[in-house]
């Protein structure tokens, strides 16, 4: 009953803003783009960003007792805090279905004498704060460690951790046995928030304090265990006793052989993760084996090296049968061919092994670590009919990983790929294109060039400004123009599509396709939550690949120079459409659909050309630099 009662009452006052009650007026109306009714919003210390319409234009809107800056057309953006409910409440949506909200902004808008009032639910994350003082109890609700499934070995660590009363005493035992474990209770500060550091001010600290947070942690002994569940003791003064049982249940693999997976092929490569679920360090080919030691939910552990693992899922491999050996190779054999407008490294391998590739600059090379491998290298083969390769050198860093350094004899890395034909490792590295370079009113290095265009986003919109201009859509006709511009100086453009859409996992391979010198992801910005749009906005750039710094660098230069817009900076960032080897892959975010101003520009064709032109003069500068 009550919350139906609740239920009504938003949806009588939501509903009130959009009647005309006075007759020959026209009653103010808000469009609220973004965040729209009761969606989740995960801010700063709940700070966030409003965007949208209002009619009429001239209509004096506030949010939160605010007055707003409206442009003439109605657009807004607006940066403020959402105010907590004391208890959650359920809200009929626009499409009939319902949702539980936690928060609301005051909206006010004044035209012609009439005042429209309402409030905008939405589920805001709270800030982690300290568990009650009352009353003895486990937040449920915080990342209680062991929170999944883990299989491991004897001497892995395994951390516990709980968030619950201040003040207690704490430790915690394993089912099964009597032996007790300490932990300590710490006090967990907020340093800062994700989001600003990346795009905001940097790392501004808060120094907000939780307290009641309790670790400890356990060395697995020389024991087969399974399944067995960690029981975390609290015992308080005034309060009493709790015993809480974590959910991640620990086995230990006490086997006297190791299990052998093999990698199963994806287009996209399998991703080898510095732990489950976070940041990238191998892209592996299919058919390569591995030693797996660990299991942590849906992630296996695999064992490069005695101090090198990798986290990949358990969908990307199979198990092997049990009883063969661990992979292993020596090498005795690398060969150099030249083939036409690449050279191949051909490594010899008994089998296909992990291992990782990196780009070096200054001076230029590719370090290639072959993990499980031995060096036996009596003879390298170079080719003669090419002078891409300058040397080849190698180094058993380690009892079993073999690396070898791949010195480059040219200005600029164009790119690498790499495959197994059947165990033999090579790798294909590109050659310089034949660059017309620049030399007073003669050549033109943007002539015969190969580039993609890539329109960032479709099917799904991307970012949406104020006025509902979808990002796909500007991002589309931007890349028209930068076509037209490129392929008037003679440049060979594709694009990855022309507005049809294509999923963002099939655009790699539509990249590839081309054979192009240079790729460009083309797109416009946001904010996450709880970074403020009036001091962070402007242009930016983005790229993976080392090889790829300069073009980046060459075209945020331009955009600066061209648009006149803040510069909202270089980023070296893991982007699927930047981690493309075989060329040389960035992204740009020109400027920004939420901030209004920005985002009407975008919508000028005036204003596209220049995100045009900045970009073929970035890309006419690059080449002829890389030019040899």
């Amino acid at each position: 009953m009550i919350i139906r009662k609740k239920i009504l009452f938003i949806v009588l006052i939501t509903f009130f803003s959009l009647i005309n009650f006075t007759e020959g007026i026209e009653q103010p109306r808000i469009s609220i783009v973004h965040p729209t009714l009761g969606t989740y919003i995960n801010t700063q210390n709940g700070w966030f960003y409003l965007l949208g319409t209002i009619t009429p234009e001239k209509a004096q809107l506030f949010i939160n007792g605010d007055q707003v800056q409206v442009e003439e057309d109605g657009a807004f953006v607006h940066y403020t805090q959402v105010i907590y409910e004391p208890n959650d409440l359920i809200i009929l949506l626009p499409d009939s279905s319902t949702q539980q909200v936690n928060s609301y902004v005051e909206i006010k808008l004044i035209s012609n004498g009439i005042t429209t009032e309402y409030k905008h639910y939405l589920r805001a994350n709270l800030p982690l704060a300290s568990t009650s003082s009352e009353v003895l109890m486990v937040d449920a609700s915080f990342q209680n460690l062991p929170n999944v499934n883990q299989k491991l070995m004897t001497n892995d660590i395994v951390e516990v951790k709980i968030k619950a009363t201040p003040g207690c005493t704490a430790s915690f035992s394993v089912s099964g046995k009597k032996e007790k474990f300490p932990m300590t209770e710490t006090f967990m500060s907020n340093d800062y928030y994700l989001g600003g550091a990346i795009f905001g001010s940097g790392f501004v600290l808060s120094y907000d304090t939780v307290r009641g947070i309790y670790e400890g942690h356990l060395i697995l002994p020389n024991e087969e265990w399974e399944d067995k569940t960690i029981v975390v003791h609290l015992s308080h003064e005034t309060l009493g006793s709790l015993d809480f049982s974590l959910p991640g249940k620990i086995s230990i693999n006490k086997s006297q052989h190791y299990n052998v997976v093999e990698l199963l092929a994806e287009p996209n490569l399998v991703v080898g993760r510095t732990a489950p679920g976070l940041g990238y360090k191998l892209f592996l080919p299919g058919g390569v084996k591995a030693i797996c030691d660990g299991e942590v939910q849906e992630w296996l552990r695999l064992r490069l090296a005695k101090n090198e693992v990798v986290f990949v899922p358990k969908s990307s491999v199979r198990f092997l049968p049990a009883g063969i050996s661990p992979p292993k190779s020596s090498i005795e054999v690398i060969r150099t061919k030249d083939a036409n407008d690449h050279v191949r490294v051909e490594i010899g391998l008994q089998q296909k092994l992990p291992f990782e590739i990196r780009q070096l600059t200054n001076p230029l090379r590719l370090s290639v670590k072959i993990f499980q491998a031995v060096s036996d290298i009596d003879w390298i083969f170079y080719d003669k009919s090419q002078d891409l390769i300058r040397n080849i050198e190698w180094t058993q860093s380690s009892e079993n990983i073999l690396e070898l350094i791949i010195d480059l004899n040219q200005k600029h890395l164009w790119g690498y790929s790499y495959e197994f034909e059947g165990n033999i490792l090579v790798l294909t590295i590109k050659k310089s294109p034949n660059i017309s370079k620049k030399w007073f009113v003669f050549g033109n290095p943007l002539k015969g060039r190969r580039i993609v265009l890539d329109p960032g986003h479709n099917p799904e919109f991307g970012s949406v400004g104020p006025r509902g201009i979808k990002e796909k859509d500007v991002n589309l006709q931007i890349s028209l123009k930068t076509k037209e511009l490129l392929e008037k100086e003679g440049a060979i453009v594709f694009l990855t599509h022309s507005g049809e859409g294509i999923p963002l996992r099939q655009r790699k391979e539509k990249v590839l396709s081309f054979n192009s010198d240079v790729s460009i992801s083309i797109h416009n910005n946001a904010l996450p939550e709880g970074v403020n749009p009036f001091e962070h906005h402007g242009s930016s750039v983005y790229f993976y690949n080392q090889n790829a710094r300069q073009l980046a660098e060459s075209i945020h230069k331009n955009l600066l120079q061209e648009l006149k817009l803040k510069d909202f900076g270089l980023y070296w960032d893991n982007l699927y459409m930047c981690r493309i080897p075989e060329t040389i892959a960035i992204l740009i975010e020109p400027a920004f659909m939420i901030i209004p101003e920005q985002e009407k520009l975008l919508s000028t064709d005036e204003f596209q050309y220049k995100i045009a032109e900045a970009v073929k003069n970035g890309l006419a500068e690059f080449f002829q630099k890389a030019a040899e």
